[in-house]
């Protein structure tokens, strides 16, 4: 569900998207403190929904019967409180309510139906301590604001297939079905759901029965028999094309639209492996009936790890251009792990949310492992690293009891931090006491709710060590260590000096400090430093029997922490050359350090780097820094590397690139570049993008024409837009115009009205022209999704006080707004259209740290929050 810079993801994006991400910046805009946030108290245990149900996908349309199996709690006869039974249900068009102890018949009771909630009486003694109940519930929705989301075909969009999907989490399934919508409720769940023959219908569980009725409609059974959490409870209906394979008698389905089988294979074909190295790996069997992914249209995030049914949006599918250089195996390891790490195992509350998100993104770094190597989930860690210490990481923690709403939970404090805690624990451990304390916790929590101290007990009780420490450290209170490490060799004295400080403003961590030194003449290096630290710095002199070739500061990447080292160049050449298995971060730290140094030296070590480096992420990186170091010599050697094999280091290449603006040389190859195309559609987009720079002015007759380009994710396209807004040509508004309207690709109208105020704010356009733009912005509130709102939001914003024809109608979305993101977007942008001159600096210093996440979303899509591959 995204990450904050070019190279780090958290999706879930996450889990983990760029809406959430965008929601988690907009956290820091509360001006108090919020009120301690709090699992939901019960009054009723929820044994079993039944949703029996017709849908009308034309119209938009659902109704039907829910019928809700409840026992009492002792909260429930609480003197203090009438003896009603209160559902989340929202806008629910409730018909009528019957309830009766189970087994007998139902008689009719009454109701009240508030904003959010359905409130059903009951009589004085009718419930009863100890005895179980059935309420029935007729009901309808239509069109629901969010929850249940339906598409549907329209002149203006006329290859929008029908269909409808249901997103829940964190808190929208009350919105098509009455609960009890917290993640502290658990219950088996059943959908009976009527359609046109022809369509299909996937849910949780089991598929018991598909009936075709004469009538030309067709009833789907689905019953998802383990008790799982309402947020995770899914219906999906639409026409597919659909393959299904068998892993250990269970069936595992892919449903894909009808175009696109083809993709299925190239996909998801390392679904089944995933589903051994996982069931093996947390000592758990994967626990539910089946497991199925679907992918359907303009899904809000990049997966949702629904009980035993994964929704994923359609830029998961990648053809023979996108695989080449971007996989989908992160968001699909990420939602597989989710069906232990949230669904069977579940966050009490969103404070703990980490315990979903956190375990899920790293068992991507597990799959990289496994499949790829050390280096590639070093690799991958390396990109968490930089996100789990940036942000609101630095500023609250990740169990955060005073969240704003359950949607600002979703950041990088729960996706790569949270996944950090995890490997330092592993490290910390060791891999079997870690595993099988992962296991045991797994086992002992399954089907129930938890929160952060019960993965803590859990190991303390299997291996008798406190770990309160850790868990304080790491999971309570904000930031992370930097360390300033310098070493000097004393070649009389055959010592190496080692003085290692915590320069962070904040406590000491207590962290555990291993710096490895390979001597001249030895292939292995040996520990020098290697002790627990809990206090500011220390300084300690190692004896060696030899002269330090090279050293490794943390050589088992076991630490969250920026590390900054202090050492003589020829230790730093060493590092940045040393080539063996485990050294990707230590040689990253020597590029960046040469990235700064700007010598001749300097750009001929990184251009050997990028020439020769064993690992793609080095080479990437190196291309990175001879991109900012810039001099002909990093010029030639970055017009070579656009001839890499790997795409990867290509495609950095080409971005690295447009720091040459004016630079002849780089604009004939860059527009050669283009004319020839690359397998790879993200290479094409970046030359594209570093053409456009480097050049005098965008030019606006290439970019026209590259947004007939369909590509992965429309990144040619999504550049091409971001170009046009740099150009002073009056024809490039009417263009931008054009692709803000409905039947414009569903990626490219959220950038477009971005770029068109892009535009507006690069020209500075008179009054009245701002006028229309925002009067164009305002006409397409009311057809658009919740990502496309908070993006013409936004959009609103970045004008400023020329917006102000917008006020009454963005205060008027703020009270009816359901999503999250979208709600935040939309103050953010009353505050910068509102604020005074004294404001204006504050406001859009905010706006330009959400504009800079949003101009990242294409390398932050491929997780719940890493929804890039590198």
């Amino acid at each position: 569900m995204n990450r904050l810079f070019h190279r780090y993801l958290f999706l879930r994006l996450a889990p983990i998207c760029l809406l959430l991400l965008l929601a988690a910046c907009s956290a820091g805009l509360v001006r108090a403190e919020e009120p301690l946030r709090t699992a939901a108290s019960r009054r009723i245990d929820i044994h079993h929904i039944r949703l029996n149900i017709d849908l009308d996908l034309p119209k938009k349309h659902l109704a039907g019967r829910a019928t809700i199996d409840f026992s009492p709690l002792p909260a429930f006869f609480e003197a203090t409180r009438q003896p009603t039974i209160e559902l989340d249900a929202h806008t629910l068009d409730v018909s009528a309510v019957r309830i009766a102890q189970l087994g007998a018949k139902a008689s009719e009771t009454d109701f009240e139906l508030t904003d959010d909630q359905l409130l059903i009486s009951t009589a004085e003694g009718m419930i009863k301590p100890g005895q179980k109940y059935s309420i029935e519930i007729d009901y309808s929705v239509t069109n629901p604001a969010t929850g249940l989301h339906f598409f549907a075909p329209t002149e203006k969009a006329p290859d929008i297939p029908l269909m409808v999907w249901s997103q829940g989490e964190p808190q929208a399934n009350h919105y098509w079905f009455p609960c009890l919508d917290n993640s502290n409720e658990r219950q088996s769940t059943e959908l009976i759901v009527n359609v046109p023959t022809g369509i299909d219908v996937l849910s949780n569980g089991t598929l018991l029965s598909r009936k075709n009725l004469a009538e030309g409609q067709t009833t789907f059974h689905w019953k998802q028999e383990k008790e799982h959490v309402a947020y995770l409870v899914t219906l999906v209906a639409g026409r597919f094309s659909v393959a299904t394979e068998e892993w250990r008698g269970k069936p595992v389905t892919y449903y894909v639209p009808e175009n696109h089988q083809s993709d299925i294979q190239r996909t998801f074909g390392r679904t089944k492996p995933m589903l051994e190295f996982f069931s093996e790996r947390f000592g758990i069997e994967y626990p539910w009936d089946k497991y199925a992914q679907v992918v359907v249209e303009q899904f809000t995030f990049g997966g949702m790890e629904n009980t035993s049914a994964t929704t994923l949006y359609h830029r998961a599918l990648h053809d023979e251009r996108a695989i080449v250089d971007s996989t989908p195996d992160w968001l699909i390891a990420h939602e597989l792990a989710h069906q232990w790490w949230g669904d069977l195992v579940t966050c009490k509350d969103w404070s703990h949310l980490w315990l979903n998100e956190g375990f899920a993104t790293y068992s991507e770094s597990l799959w990289a492992e496994h499949a790829l190597g050390r280096d590639e989930r070093d690799w991958h860690l390396l990109e968490d690293s930089l996100a789990g210490r940036s942000g609101l990481t630095q500023t609250r923690p990740i169990v955060d009891r005073h969240y704003p709403n359950p949607g600002s939970m979703f950041d990088n404090r729960v996706y790569p931090k949270g996944a950090w805690v995890l490997h330092m624990l592993r490290s910390r451990l060791g891999d079997e006491d870690f595993f099988r304390g992962l296991q045991r916790y797994g086992t002992v929590m399954a089907y129930q709710t938890a929160e952060t101290s019960d993965l803590r007990k859990t190991f303390e009780r299997l291996y008798g060590l406190s770990l309160e420490r850790f868990f304080g450290d790491w999971t309570e209170r904000p930031g992370n260590p930097n360390l300033l490490v310098e070493t000097e060799w004393q070649p009389q004295s055959k010592r190496l000096k080692v003085h290692v400080k915590q320069t962070q403003k904040e406590d000491v961590f207590e962290i555990p400090v291993r710096i490895d030194v390979q001597l001249k003449g030895y292939e292995t290096s040996q520990p020098a430093v290697n002790r627990l630290m809990n206090e500011r710095e220390f300084t300690e002199y190692v004896a060696l029997t030899g002269t330090p070739e090279s050293i490794d500061v943390d050589p088992e990447f076991a630490l969250l922490a920026k590390i900054e080292q202090k050492q003589s160049l020829t230790l730093w050449e060493n590092q940045l050359q040393k080539q063996t298995v485990g050294t990707v971060p230590s040689r990253v730290r020597a590029v960046e350090h040469f990235a700064t140094v700007r010598t001749d030296q300097s750009r001929q070590l990184l251009t050997n780097t990028l020439a020769r480096d064993s690992f793609y992420g080095v080479r990437e990186e190196a291309a990175k820094a001879l991109g900012k170091v810039k001099g002909d010599a990093a010029r030639d050697a970055l017009l070579a590397g656009l001839t890499q094999e790997n795409a990867k280091v290509r495609r950095a290449c080409a971005a690295a690139l447009e720091h040459f603006e004016g630079d002849s040389k780089v604009q004939d190859a860059l527009r050669k570049k283009y004319s020839d195309g690359d397998i790879s559609y993200f290479v094409e987009s970046s030359v594209l993008s570093s053409l456009s720079k480097v050049l005098d002015k965008p030019p606006v007759e290439l970019l026209i024409a590259a947004l007939e380009k369909p590509s992965h994710r429309e990144t040619i396209r999504l550049t091409a837009l971001q170009q046009l807004a740099k150009s002073s040509d009056p024809k490039v508004q009417d263009v931008l115009l054009d692709w803000t309207q409905p039947g414009k690709p569903p990626l490219c109208r959220p950038e477009a009205c971005q770029q068109l105020v892009e535009y507006a704010n690069h020209n500075l356009l008179s009054k009245p022209a701002t006028d229309r733009i925002a009067k164009h912005l305002l006409e397409l509130l009311d057809t658009s999704g919740p990502r496309m709102r908070g993006s013409i939001a936004s959009a609103l914003g970045s004008l400023g006080n020329r917006a102000s024809s917008a006020k009454t109608r963005l205060q008027e979305l703020t009270k009816a707004e359901p999503n999250d993101w979208a709600r935040s977007s939309i103050k953010i942008a009353l505050e910068r259209i509102s604020a005074p001159a004294s404001d204006t600096a504050a406001l859009t210093k905010l706006q330009k740290e959400l504009d800079e996440a949003r101009n990242h979303s294409r390398s932050l899509e491929e997780r719940l929050l890493r929804l890039e591959a590198e």
